[in-house]
């Protein structure tokens, strides 16, 4: 209802102090802020600015700069005890320079120069998290040798405090358009490899994430065929925590749990599920992930691998990238569509629909219904 100022007068005059409060706060707001109240207001008046100086000292402009202060300041000492446990760990001699600040920066040492990433997500991580990126880094880059995709090596990964890791990677120079026909082929080679002679599961030897997210990866090792593994660890793992975050969505869990009951005929195109064999997999393979060189050779980032049927990986890179990853004559020499490979991508990528809804919220609950219908048809 739009009351005016007469409206707005009225009520004041009944005795409500507390929009009194509200509207003198309001008209001290738009004073502080405006930039003609700065030049209108005695220096006299002003604040007194802590840095020095007579400078009449706004507290908005105050709190901005100790924030970055604080940045910088944080960013300062983390790359210094990143430079301590890089000399104490053998990688280098030295570090000569810093470039960037906050959350990832770059260091010039005389071993090369590196990346340094602090947590992941956009979030504080634990050493165990970011030691298992490490390993799926070190296993991605062994099962793309001899191609051009590139993998960045992990040198170290630390603790600046508990809680709050960091990985130190390989610095690699980007900015080039990505081929994607060697994106292919490179992609195609690590799905060609099979699981090592001491890991023969499905899963990963270390629990990790996808994202913020906690991904569990069947770190003991139990034997199970994919189906089993993709109904436990990642399908009815997502919808057990959407449970929890979003109790309310029955609509979901009900599709969900079909979709579920599903899963074998979903597969049956492929022959038994013992037929389908662990490959490596980089497991958060979207556009965001996918860079270049200068020279056009690919690069992939920021995995969150384990091993599992090649075809998940294309599920992510269709929510993000429209799937052109694996759209293209590089990829599909080694791994032509194989029957019920429609049905089966809107499985993988509902996986990281409900991830992303579990992660940010409802705004991915559209997402998520949409794929659970178009499996279900």
């Amino acid at each position: 209802m739009r009351l005016g100022w007469q409206g707005l007068g009225w009520r004041l005059r009944q005795g409500r102090s507390t929009h009194l409060l509200i509207l003198a706060a309001a008209l001290l707001l738009c004073f502080t802020f405006h930039p003609i109240s700065h030049r209108l207001v005695p220096r006299s008046l002003g604040f007194t600015s802590p840095i020095g100086g007579s400078r009449p000292f706004w507290p908005s402009r105050a709190i901005s700069r100790t924030c970055a202060y604080r940045r910088v300041s944080r960013a300062a000492s983390a790359s210094e005890e990143v430079r301590k446990q890089l000399i104490a760990a053998g990688i280098c001699g030295d570090v000569e320079k810093k470039d960037g600040y906050g959350n990832m920066f770059t260091l010039e040492t005389d071993a090369g120069k590196c990346f340094v990433k602090c947590g992941t997500g956009g979030a504080g991580a634990s050493k165990a998290i970011l030691e298992f990126e490490a390993e799926s880094l070190r296993r991605l880059g062994a099962a793309a040798a001899g191609s051009t995709l590139r993998v960045p090596k992990p040198w170290l990964v630390g603790e600046l405090s508990p809680g709050r890791a960091f990985i130190v990677q390989e610095y690699l120079e980007l900015g080039g358009s990505c081929d994607r026909n060697a994106l292919g082929v490179g992609l195609a080679q690590i799905h060609a490899t099979d699981a090592p002679a001491d890991w023969q599961h499905f899963g990963f030897p270390l629990e990790g994430c996808c994202g913020a997210c906690p991904q569990k990866n069947n770190a003991a090792g139990a034997q199970m065929n994919w189906v089993d593994f993709w109904r436990d660890y990642r399908l009815g793992d997502q919808l057990r925590m959407l449970r929890r975050n979003s109790p309310s969505d029955n609509e979901v869990q009900e599709l969900g749990k079909e979709v579920m009951d599903m899963l074998p005929e979903l597969f049956e195109p492929l022959g038994s599920p013992e037929s389908i064999k662990p490959a490596l997999l980089h497991g958060d393979l979207w556009s965001g992930n996918i860079a270049a060189l200068r020279d056009g050779s690919p690069v992939i980032i920021d995995p969150a691998a384990y091993y599992g049927h090649y075809e998940a990986d294309h599920g992510m890179n269709y929510m993000f990238g429209g799937g052109t990853a694996f759209n293209n004559a590089g990829y599909q020499q080694r791994f032509p569509r194989a029957p019920g490979y429609d049905r089966r991508i809107a499985l993988y990528e509902l996986h990281h629909h409900l991830n992303h809804y579990n992660i940010f919220g409802g705004g991915y609950r559209g997402g998520c219904l949409a794929l659970m219908k178009q499996v279900l048809r």
